[in-house]
């Protein structure tokens, strides 16, 4: 249904992706983060990349005239973390035990509390309103390339024509206009695929920051490579490098696979069930039907035979390994899943070198039934800009800490820093 704008050619030849992109970094990120700099003022950084992954899968679901802009309105932004933070927080009743809750309602036990529930109707009836601005924008939608680039809800667009539903031009204020069955089946899921785009990058964002700036000499090293694209991205820009150049630095891919490696933004389980037919998993003997299964990334990114010293961030394994280490390190490879529930925003996320990424199916491949499919499916939406925020910043800035208290990972489905912080320091390079 939607498979298709997550496929690498799409993505490469979209010019609302490219006009997004640029949007992003070179008319809010850089302006901010050149601001900090001149004025010498610490960053909190874990806030500002879930801002920019908002801010990007936002644009891309419901267009960019219709983003969240969540790099620009701190207000906004800080109202919506509170949100969202306080309903993944309690989602444990919800997926495991949910005909229980429900059960436990009707008598008055509440296993998730009251304020969970008021979170997910502010965060729910946002999202309703970027649905109903989407599909203002279609009705009038502009031929100008310019504007359409701009106001194409790619996303929301080819969902709604997928579901064949007519089209009619809403009139009156966003949030007045009624929301039909249709509607809510589309803001859900919207919704779903915008939690799954933020929670990704915004994790994944943090950690790279977090080695780099630990890491002085590679993060040296990884502002040579850098410069060397045509043209760089500078403060000063009006355009970009093609995504393909960016394919080509060796040690920015680098940089990418060992943070994923190290800190997946889905470290927990990703359970299966298994099909009719008897299937085996690792060696084991043959497992009955409707058996919930499961691996994690945690525990394959750890294995010390394919890792050595697995607990160590260190970029260079991706480069000084030889071919054969390569092809193990990638059949363990696992931020992505694998099997019929593999992310397909996963050309999305690295744009080139997938092919690799692609064959680290190593375990589940016939088994297509899971709870957590929204993030299965929409996992690396945001980090399709991966590389280019870790070239727009390390071009322009040099890193430091300055507190990094609670940066140690959740241990949870999704896992970001445990003290929903960092604070570094940015320095012009």
């Amino acid at each position: 249904m939607i498979s298709n704008i997550y496929s690498k050619s799409y993505i490469q030849s979209s010019q609302e992706v490219a006009e997004i992109t640029r949007t992003m970094l070179l008319d809010r990120l850089l302006p901010l983060l050149d601001r900090s700099s001149s004025a010498k003022t610490p960053v909190e950084i874990n806030e500002v990349n879930f801002a920019v992954a908002m801010d990007f899968i936002s644009s891309y679901l419901f267009g960019l005239s219709n983003n969240s802009n969540f790099i620009g309105d701190v207000p906004m932004r800080r109202n919506f973390m509170n949100w969202y933070f306080k309903r993944t927080e309690n989602t444990y009743w919800t997926q495991e035990f949910p005909q229980l809750k429900r059960l436990l309602d009707c008598f008055g036990i509440h296993l998730v509390p009251a304020w969970v529930d008021e979170a997910n109707t502010e965060i729910e009836a946002w999202v309703l309103r970027l649905c109903k601005l989407a599909e203002r924008s279609l009705a009038s939608l502009s031929q100008s390339a310019k504007t359409a680039h701009q106001a194409t809800p790619v996303v929301y667009k080819q969902l709604r024509e997928s579901l064949q539903i007519p089209r009619t031009k809403p009139t009156g204020p966003a949030d007045h206009y009624p929301s039909s069955p249709v509607d809510l089946h589309t803001a859900s899921e919207m919704l779903d695929q915008l939690a799954a785009g933020m929670d990704t990058s915004g994790v994944t964002l943090t950690y790279l920051f977090w080695n780099l700036s630990r890491n002085p000499e590679i993060q040296s090293s990884l502002r040579k490579e850098l410069t060397s694209l045509s043209p760089p991205i500078h403060l000063d820009s009006h355009s970009l490098p093609p995504a393909r150049a960016l394919d080509t630095l060796p040690l920015l891919h680098a940089v990418v696979m060992e943070t994923l490696r190290l800190h997946s933004p889905v470290p927990g389980l990703q359970p299966r069930i298994t099909p009719t037919i008897p299937v085996s998993l690792a060696g084991s003997p043959p497992l009955p039907a409707g058996i919930r299964v499961s691996a994690q990334a945690y525990s394959l990114h750890r294995n010390p035979d394919v890792f050595p010293h697995p607990e160590q961030w260190n970029p260079r394994r991706w480069l000084d390994s030889t071919k054969e280490q390569k092809d193990e390190m990638m059949r363990w490879f696992w931020a992505f899943s694998s099997g019929g529930r593999m992310c397909i925003g996963s050309n999305f996320a690295m744009q080139g070198n997938n092919q690799s990424i692609i064959s680290s199916c190593i375990i589940y491949e016939n088994l297509f039934t899971a709870p957590f499919g929204p993030y299965l499916l929409m996992m690396m939406m945001m980090l399709a800009e991966l590389k280019y925020v870790t070239t727009a910043v390390y071009t322009n800035f040099s890193t430091k800490i300055v507190d990094d208290t609670g940066i140690e990972q959740l241990d949870c489905y999704t896992g970001g820093p445990r003290g929903h912080q960092l604070t570094l320091s940015f320095e012009r390079a």
